[in-house]
């Protein structure tokens, strides 16, 4: 027996040499990678993971179309503790201005205050700090956000929740051109004003600037917003309630996601808006994962379906 464990000991040392086949990455959920729902892991300490491909395409109402492009950059700062900074670019329809360019920066952090036991959830709090770019940028705009995890036989179960605040300027310095037959329930055919970019982001509600806001139509404006001059900027209030559940195929190195979130922004007389996903994330290589996901905002004002697509380096990185 000892002959045959000196003579396996070498190819074992060798294997162990090797990097995983599979890596758990794949099981760490963010916002928007691919669901809005998210886990209450935080990134390993050390460990660095670059959302070098955050793309987002959403079709809108009278054929409108829109482009989210958001690269993130997360590591493992302290332990059960990550910090992250993301720049969202965008592209919209040519009926709006500003058409493309940079929404703005964000920074922040999460902090894990349990890890998953037999009795115990996984909780986490987060917070970031997002700042609008650009000459007629508004003020910054602050998120916190609390998340739940529990594991059981068939697989996870998430909760979100969170508050924020997001500032709109008043009048028609940036409008929506309406087309010569609005449809009903659009903003230019008597419907609620529209949210930044029209609709639940991927990240953050707040994340982008809300200078994207379309001017409501007088009669439906709320009776703080009808006293505001043009040019003022005011600054309302956000939330969020989301359940996410997914499902992991080990021997696969893949999970399938499904999620449901209600928001509402505040103050601009706007109902609340329920969307629905689905999404796939995939350990392509021990260091990167591949994701994608589907999802359609079917309850609230106005309708839209869209697409995303995400691919995430991680890496060791100890300073």
């Amino acid at each position: 027996m000892i002959r045959r464990l000196w003579s396996i000991a070498p190819l074992a040392v060798f294997l162990g040499g090797l990097p995983a086949v599979a890596q758990p990455s794949y099981r760490n959920l963010d916002a928007g990678h691919p669901t809005r729902v998210e886990d209450a892991e935080v990134t390993e300490r050390y460990a660095l993971d670059l959302d070098v491909l955050n793309l987002r395409y959403d079709e809108l109402s009278n054929l409108r179309t829109r482009l989210l492009y958001e690269p993130r950059l997360s590591y493992g700062v302290l332990p059960r503790t990550e910090a992250w900074i993301r720049l969202p670019l965008f592209y919209r329809e040519r009926e709006v201005q500003p058409r493309g360019g940079i929404a703005g920066i964000g920074a922040g952090a999460m902090y894990q205050f349990t890890i998953e036991s037999e009795h115990v959830p996984a909780l986490a709090m987060a917070t970031e700090v997002f700042k609008p770019t650009g000459p007629n940028a508004l003020p910054a705009s602050v998120s916190v956000r609390a998340l739940l995890t529990r594991s059981f036989a068939p697989g996870r179960l998430h909760l979100n929740a969170s508050i924020a605040s997001y500032s709109a300027r008043q009048g028609p310095s940036l409008i929506i051109t309406c087309p010569p037959n609005p449809a009903p329930g659009t903003p230019c055919g008597g419907g609620d004003p529209l949210p930044p970019l029209d609709g639940p982001c991927v990240v953050n509600a707040d994340a982008l600037a809300a200078s994207f806001m379309c001017n409501a139509a007088p009669q439906l404006a709320p009776a703080e917003t009808q006293q505001a001059l043009p040019g003022d900027i005011q600054t309302h209030g956000h939330w969020l309630l989301g359940l996410g559940l997914d499902k992991a195929l080990p021997l696969q190195s893949t999970l399938l996601l499904a999620d449901l979130f209600a928001e509402k922004f505040e103050g601009i007389g706007r109902k609340t808006d329920v969307t629905a996903e689905i999404g796939v994330r995939h350990q392509w290589r021990p260091q990167v994962v591949f994701s994608a996901g589907l999802g359609r905002h079917f309850r609230g004002s106005g309708f839209s379906t869209f697409l995303n697509l995400g691919l995430t380096l991680s890496n060791a990185l100890q300073f």
